[in-house]
């Protein structure tokens, strides 16, 4: 399934095929070559876009600390639809419209919070474990399945989302192009393929997470020494390692809306059918999950 559907959509595909190989720490893991992807140095990439970056309040002794301060710094995240429309242009709108930008709106701001949270889970957890020994390469290859490839892929489709909203002037009456390109044909299953690797490892993560934590002292002294900054926002590593399963339930449910709320035919049949491609890579992620899990 998800073959490739519409090719008028094809265009939108091309940049989207820059891959990291596919084991992800190597020379990465050790402070050499591209430590995230390429798309994280880009000035066009999501962390640009976002708007500029802020420093998450120090901690004592935080200070005069570079190596760790320098980790606490993220992109502001992008501020919600109506933040953004004149109140006469809001005021103007029928209501579907404004549902529609709404949840289009929605889309857009939780995609820049997934893609945050997965450069915590690199930058605060697996880059760390791979510079400090604490696991072998292919230990972290099965704890962090293809996190490397899921960042770059999210960050471009948030790319996308977020040019789509500045070209539109903030009034977007297109996005299933954008939506086809990421969920449809061979970036769908590019997409499937590799959320599949990473969501179907989670227990298994969490096992050897907690296992490791209880044997050596100064593994479980890392993880909390971790998730005490800021960029974790309370949450514990536990917490943050099933988020791209939950980021899988959300798709479908959100283009839904956006459908649901078009009222061209051609762009809701994108819509919908970028809908119908979510459901069909959830259904696939969670028949993997529910295979490893009885073996």
């Amino acid at each position: 399934r998800l073959s490739g559907r519409l090719g008028r959509s094809e265009s939108l595909r091309v940049s989207d095929r820059r891959r990291p190989s596919r084991g992800s720490l190597g020379a990465k893991g050790r402070g050499g070559g591209r430590s995230r992807s390429d798309v994280d140095m880009d000035p066009s990439s999501a962390t640009a876009v976002l708007g500029p970056t802020r420093r998450a309040t120090p901690e004592p002794g935080d200070e005069g600390d570079p190596a760790r301060s320098g980790l606490e710094i993220e992109p502001e995240e992008p501020p919600g639809w109506r933040e953004l429309v004149p109140l006469g242009t809001l005021h103007s709108l029928p209501k579907s419209q404004v549902k529609r930008q709404e949840v289009i709106s929605e889309l857009l701001v939780t995609e820049a919070a997934h893609v945050r949270m997965l450069r915590v889970l690199h930058d605060l957890f697996y880059q760390p474990m791979a510079e400090g020994g604490f696991f072998s390469l292919e230990e972290l290859q099965n704890i962090f399945p293809s996190l490397d490839e899921l960042i770059e892929v999210h960050s471009l489709f948030l790319d996308r989302l977020m040019k789509l909203r500045q070209d539109s002037g903030y009034l977007i009456e297109e996005i299933g192009d954008v939506l086809l390109a990421r969920f449809d044909g061979a970036e769908g299953r590019w997409f499937q393929k590799i959320s599949s690797r990473f969501c179907s490892r989670q227990s298994f993560a969490l096992e050897q997470l907690k296992a490791k934590q209880r044997k050596e002292p100064r593994f479980c002294a890392f993880v909390q020494e971790a998730e005490s900054r800021p960029r974790c926002r309370r949450l514990q590593l536990k917490d943050m390692i099933p988020t791209e399963m939950q980021r899988l339930t959300k798709y479908p449910l959100l283009l839904q809306s956006i459908g649901q709320n078009t009222e061209e035919p051609a762009e809701r049949e994108k819509v919908e059918l970028a809908a119908e491609c979510c459901r069909e890579i959830l259904h696939h992620v969670n028949q993997a999950v529910r295979d490893m899990e009885d073996l």
